[in-house]
């Protein structure tokens, strides 16, 4: 059982199209933060942004290779099994985003 505070954060978190996408591209591995830089049309700072709100939130780990850093789900959240449940339902209707062959993993 969870809190109704610590619910309502997470369920804020998943309310944004642009955060569950992420989630959903992670949900096949570890994604390079460049790489959602080059799926989605919005600045780098807006994706940092939504990447941070995701670790903050313990959906995330993360982990830097030299100046990449890579961000994978974190299967330790309390929250993990509902969100896997969760992404399950997302249809992908885009095609996966790679980035540049520099950062891959």
């Amino acid at each position: 059982m969870y809190t109704a505070e610590e619910l309502s954060k997470v369920l804020k978190m998943l309310g944004d199209p642009t955060r569950l996408t992420m989630l959903k591209q992670m949900e096949a591995g570890e994604q390079c933060a460049c790489s959602f830089v080059d799926c989605f049309d919005i600045s780098q700072p807006a994706i940092s942004r939504h990447l941070k709100m995701l670790r903050q939130a313990g959906l995330l780990l993360e982990r830097r290779d030299k100046q990449w850093i890579h961000y994978r789900l974190n299967e330790t959240s309390p929250f993990y099994g509902m969100v896997v449940d969760l992404l399950d339902k997302i249809e992908m209707i885009e095609e996966s985003c790679d980035c540049d062959s520099e950062c891959a993993i």
